[in-house]
């Protein structure tokens, strides 16, 4: 089952069903990942009570409650100010995330679908200033087609300049 976290007016926690489509679609995840939240759901439900469903949340409170959001935030925070990375928010991760993946070049196509954008049109407007990168591999490509071009035609040229002084 999959569930939706909200915080209503930062105070009372509701824990319903997504409310689009598209959040309740599938997600890709690493071994790696997937891996570290088994772990992870294996150590929360050890920590629950008797009769917890075994659906339970995987980031939970040791009663199995939700996490209040704000809790994740000041934890994130205080976990980064300990490695001297720069303050941010959660939502900033999703952009690093864009980040990296456009960054290693990883088709925008593919981040949309990703990160959820209802339009490719969406992800360009928000990280288009990270493709760069794209417009000089589009002219690199370019050129190095034009210069394969232009060694097959002087081959070619050079051939028959042969076979006609042969």
């Amino acid at each position: 089952m999959r569930w939706n976290l909200t915080a209503v007016n930062n105070n009372r926690l509701y824990l319903g069903h997504p409310k689009t489509r598209a959040s309740r679609n599938w997600v890709s995840l690493s071994p790696r990942v997937a891996t570290a939240l088994e772990r992870q759901a294996t150590l929360a439900r050890a920590g629950q009570p008797a009769g917890t469903p075994p659906e339970g949340l995987v980031f939970c409170q040791p009663d199995g409650s939700p996490l209040r959001p704000q809790g994740i935030l000041t934890e994130l925070r205080r976990r980064g100010e300990e490695l001297g990375l720069p303050r941010i928010g959660v939502h900033d991760l999703r952009h690093t995330a864009a980040t990296i993946m456009i960054s290693s070049r990883v088709p925008l196509a593919v981040v949309s679908k990703t990160l959820r954008h209802s339009t490719l049109s969406t992800t360009v407007n928000l990280y288009g200033h990270l493709l760069p990168h794209a417009a000089r591999d589009a002219v690199t490509a370019i050129d190095e087609a034009l210069t394969r071009a232009d060694r097959k035609h002087h081959q070619q040229t050079d051939q028959a300049s042969e076979d006609r002084a042969a």
